[in-house]
């Protein structure tokens, strides 16, 4: 099986198999608006796909990963042997210089984001007001990037996919009838520093009236969030389960615990 290449906040790896259990059994195109990681994606390999982030930094690497795995893999092993304390802060400014350019982005800025992603502060992704990345050391010695198979494995898998960068909503514009469509957007009330700007509650809004509108055009449609009565609300009209998670990036170890929702707009046995 197909892991995530990078740690995401918001990872769906500890939830899969309830995901999973939810899914439709067929379906036609598989459409993910808020990639992160890609947990699911890896894991089930659809035939068909529309992945999209509105992270350029993410996005730019699941590209450099699709077509040239490879160019990769060496850049990841220059980071693993150069790596201390010191050369984590230059990989980082360096990265810097071209994070709100991106035109400008390559398998370098690829290769810099794997590393600062596994070698920073507990796995973060975090931006600044002026969207610099900020995240400081996690001061760890031992420096392993990647498994070579698992790069060629999700080159593979992304090779099915169509990857684009921007709005969640056009990202799934063209859904219809028959496909699947995946919702993880960053959580409502929680940490979502992973861009400028963060997820704010409009877009929430905005998000819920998108599922409403996919519902109507027969797409079978899915979504995670946290369990608060505002999401509840939002979708009071579709399936909500609560199911208890681990968190896995968490400043607080006390508070890597929690509820969460799977909402969907059908049921299992009307699947069958």
């Amino acid at each position: 099986m197909t892991k995530p290449v990078i740690k995401w906040a918001g990872g769906k790896t500890q939830l899969l198999q309830e995901i999973k259990k939810r899914m439709p059994t067929y379906f036609n195109t598989y459409y993910e608006p808020f990639f992160g990681g890609g947990a699911l994606f890896f894991d089930i390999n659809p035939k068909k796909a529309v992945i999209n982030d509105f992270n350029q930094e993410l996005i730019n690497l699941y590209k450099e990963i699709k077509n040239n795995p490879l160019d990769l893999i060496e850049e990841l092993k220059q980071h693993q042997i150069n790596h201390t304390e010191e050369y984590y802060n230059v990989v980082r400014s360096d990265f810097n210089i071209r994070i709100n350019d991106p035109g400008s982005l390559s398998i370098k800025d690829a290769g810099e984001l794997v590393y600062l992603n596994k070698m920073g502060f507990n796995g973060l992704y975090r931006v600044n007001l002026n969207g610099f990345y900020n995240v400081p050391s996690g001061h760890k010695k031992r420096c392993v990037l990647f498994q070579e198979q698992n790069i060629y494995e999700a080159s593979e898998a992304l090779k099915k996919a169509k990857i684009i960068c921007g709005d969640f909503e056009l990202s799934c514009k063209k859904a219809k009838k028959g496909d699947f469509v995946f919702f993880d957007s960053p959580y409502y009330d929680t940490f979502d520093t992973y861009q400028r700007g963060g997820f704010t509650t409009e877009d929430h809004k905005r998000l819920a009236k998108l599922f409403k509108k996919l519902s109507k055009k027969g797409v079978y449609c899915l979504l995670t969030n946290s369990n608060t009565d505002f999401i509840k609300e939002l979708y009071q009209d579709f399936n909500i389960d609560v199911v208890k998670v681990k968190r896995m990036i968490n400043c607080d170890g006390k508070n890597r615990t929690g509820e969460e929702v799977i909402i969907t707009n059908y049921r299992g046995d009307e699947l069958c």
